[in-house]
């Protein structure tokens, strides 16, 4: 395959986006092609190579790229205007469709990006519970707010994953291994009255899509209603692809 044209824009790019990229994930060695085009499940590059798309978008593609249906009620809404900054009754249409369908939802938030919502929904538990720790599983992504930048450390406050995050701004993050029952006993038991929420994505996508073991969900939403604790599912991935209503209506347990 022939990458000469991507080489170039790569060379170019790293003069005006760090690395060469607008995201971690879209850097790798020793350059990333650049896509010229996509339609359904297919990239096509600047330099005409065509390439199965699995990751589309990482998650939002899920009708496959240029769908022909969405291209033309982006086009009506586009006629219509764009962002009001005012609220639009489609706000509530589509509040009122994720409510019908998320087995958990009794109001809806819209949020900008996977980032904001887990960062709205731990800001949250916190203050239902006036508790501040929070635990998160071990490889465990749930976007780039300070909270959950965290190395591994079973069972201890995590250090930052990454230079410009204080350890003042973990300290309260405890990490645990996946689906270990025992650790997450533990881990409660240790910081009794002081937890405020568990975040977890129910199936594990940034370790290479882990499932939870057999009754790992049930255990969890158990030992948190007995500790008033919140738990959250991260459904960024899960979310309507696992099954209609995410995770969540597909193990039958509701956070």
């Amino acid at each position: 395959m022939n990458f000469d044209k991507s080489k170039k824009l790569y060379e170019d790019s790293v003069n005006y986006l760090p690395g060469g990229v607008d995201s971690p994930i879209r850097a790798f060695k020793p350059y990333p092609f650049f896509v010229e085009k996509a339609k359904g499940s297919k990239l096509f590059d600047v330099d005409g190579n065509e390439f199965i798309d699995y990751c589309l978008g990482y998650g939002p593609i899920i009708f496959g790229h240029a769908n022909e249906t969405i291209i033309e009620e982006s086009k009506q809404q586009l006629e219509l205007g764009t962002a009001y900054g005012v609220p639009s009754e489609k706000e509530i249409i589509l509040a009122k469709e994720v409510i019908k369908r998320v087995p958990c939802a009794e109001m809806v938030r819209f949020c900008n990006s996977g980032t904001e919502a887990t960062m709205s929904a731990i800001r949250l538990a916190r203050g239902i519970t006036n508790k501040n720790k929070i635990i998160k599983f071990e490889g465990a992504y749930h976007g780039a707010h300070d909270a959950v930048l965290v190395k591994s450390g079973s069972g201890m406050a995590g250090k930052p994953d990454s230079p410009g995050v204080p350890e003042d701004a973990t300290k309260n993050t405890i990490l645990v291994p996946y689906n270990d029952e025992e650790a997450i006993s533990k881990t409660i038991s240790e910081n009794k009255d002081e937890i405020a929420c568990i975040i977890i994505e129910p199936i594990m996508g940034n370790i290479g899509c882990v499932p939870p073991r057999d009754g790992y969900l049930k255990f969890l939403r158990e030992i948190t209603e007995e500790n008033n604790i919140i738990l959250i599912f991260d459904e960024v991935i899960t979310g309507f692809r696992l099954s209609k209503g995410g995770a969540q209506e597909h193990y039958g347990i509701v956070p």
